[in-house]
């Protein structure tokens, strides 16, 4: 059961585990250069930034303004690593010469663009940036009594506003017609979704996991049609390969109506958001069902909690 406190010292206590938690991941990739390491540091990231975003009242806006910016920056060099890394694991499935060839090309790439992340995370740890961050992220301010607030009572009231951008999103890449662009868009609004629900699943009891588990079905497919359209590009941008472009497309539009299928199962009906919204201010005593055989796309139905 979650502890009665106030936002601005949950907000501290959890931005600041987040943080050290970043830290380690740093270590972790400094040590290890593996592609889960960076997956991981990347992850790290969000979720810190995340929490940064719903709390961003209780800090001061000059120093979330600066993390951001740095976080940023780090973001993007471990990202190139890590469509390096996509675009290896998608090569070593195949046995063409053109796939070997590609494949030689793209460490040589991983191997570059880990050096540059590498000398980011030096400088990171040589600056003592963890000890800065935690230190500039002490002091508590208080805008607009958001502070003071209930935690439970915070968490009532932003997840919802996050959820309906979810939503919003989420009919719009389930559309046939929807871009890539489009899915690409929903793909952060999932990840945003689930970060901050991961923060606030205390106050909201058995039911939190499912949710969780809903999002991240939905976030993992987003996630290989956006490896799909990294890949490709890369590809596409190296010369005449043409047969694995072709293959990325083909995999890309599978996994792409798999998102869809998944979609109009679990979350789109004409009450579905409302039924989220409302679990999402007033905690179900039970948590919402997985869709079964037989049900409507996206009835929202309670089980008993396990």
């Amino acid at each position: 059961m979650a502890v009665a406190m106030e936002t601005g010292q949950f907000a501290a206590h959890h931005v600041t585990k987040l943080l050290e938690r970043l830290a380690f991941q740093i270590g972790s990739v400094r040590h290890a250069h593996d592609a889960e390491a960076v997956h991981d540091l990347r992850v790290a990231i969000r979720r810190f930034t995340q929490a940064l975003v719903v709390f961003q009242p209780c800090f001061a806006p000059k120093e979330v303004k600066r993390i951001r910016r740095r976080l940023k920056d780090t973001m993007a060099l471990a990202g190139q690593v890590r469509d390096c890394d996509i675009a290896l694991k998608y090569l070593s499935e195949l046995r063409s010469p053109e796939a070997a060839a590609l494949r030689e090309e793209f460490q040589s790439r991983r191997h570059e663009a880990n050096g540059a992340l590498l000398a980011a995370l030096k400088r990171w740890v040589l600056r003592k940036t963890s000890s800065k961050w935690r230190d500039g992220l002490e002091a508590i301010r208080d805008a607009d009594g958001f502070c003071h607030r209930q935690i439970d009572d915070t968490a009532h009231r932003e997840l919802p506003r996050i959820a309906r951008g979810f939503f919003k999103c989420g009919n719009r890449a389930a559309d046939a017609k929807a871009s890539a662009e489009e899915l690409h868009q929903f793909r952060i609004a999932a990840k945003k979704f689930r970060y901050t629900l991961e923060l606030f699943a205390p106050f909201y009891g058995p039911a939190a996991n499912d949710w969780l588990e809903r999002i991240t079905g939905v976030q993992t497919l987003l996630g290989r049609i956006n490896d799909c359209r990294t890949v490709r590009t890369m590809v596409s941008r190296m010369g005449e390969n043409g047969r694995i472009e072709a293959s990325l497309k083909k995999r890309q539009r599978r996994r792409t109506d798999e998102f869809r299928q998944l979609w109009a199962e679990q979350f789109s009906s004409s009450n579905g958001a409302k039924e989220w919204m409302q679990a999402l201010r007033c905690p179900p005593r039970k948590p919402m069902a997985k869709a079964t055989p037989g049900a409507k796309p996206g009835e929202l139905r309670f089980a008993a909690a396990r």
